[in-house]
């Protein structure tokens, strides 16, 4: 019985979440702090990368 009680109360939560309105703003909010985190992290890796190659091109200029 209390088993019964237990898994009503648990399938009346999840469907009382599911129907939540700003479930989609949430989840829209954190992929899009999850892109800017990647971002953040990769943005200066490559910055750093490509800045360095640059200043390995021979242009054949001397000094």
């Amino acid at each position: 019985m209390l088993a019964r009680r237990l898994a009503a109360t648990l399938r009346a939560r999840h469907a009382a979440l599911r129907g939540d309105r700003g479930s989609y703003t949430t989840e829209i909010v954190i992929g899009i702090t999850i892109v800017v985190a990647i971002t953040a992290v990769v943005g200066p890796i490559l910055t750093d990368t490509f800045a360095q190659a640059a200043r390995d091109i021979d242009l054949g200029i001397t000094k």
